[in-house]
């Protein structure tokens, strides 16, 4: 298996322990798979992070939004889900699962969150 179907399905995995919602379909799951690219990007916090990024889809009000899973690259698990109003950080416990996200907003300082 390749990096971008482990980053995928890594990702997949990260959402199911949170109980996000994605649209968990073959048809999504082939969109997944087309849209996965590789790229450096710089989050509000400065950081740079060097990641794998696909889309997803959560049904709000049966209107289809779109979000952003960004994977590193290097450990594939998933860092963060981008969305319009900032990027909700993943945060895990000492044994590597997912236990919740740490919103991260453009226009408020990363360090006062």
């Amino acid at each position: 298996m390749e990096d971008k179907e482990k980053a995928i399905k890594n990702a997949l995995n990260t959402l199911d322990q949170l109980k996000f919602q994605y649209e968990n379909t073959e048809e999504g799951l082939e969109f997944m798979k087309k849209t996965i690219d590789y790229e450096k990007i710089r989050m509000y916090d400065g950081k740079v992070w060097g990641s794998y990024t696909f889309v997803i889809f959560h049904n709000v009000f049966d209107i289809p939004k779109v979000y952003y899973c960004i994977v590193d690259a290097e450990t594939l698990q998933l860092k963060g889900i981008q969305e319009d109003l900032g990027v909700q950080e993943i945060v895990y416990n000492k044994e590597g699962k997912a236990t919740g996200v740490k919103f991260i907003r453009p226009s408020f300082p990363y360090d006062k969150q």
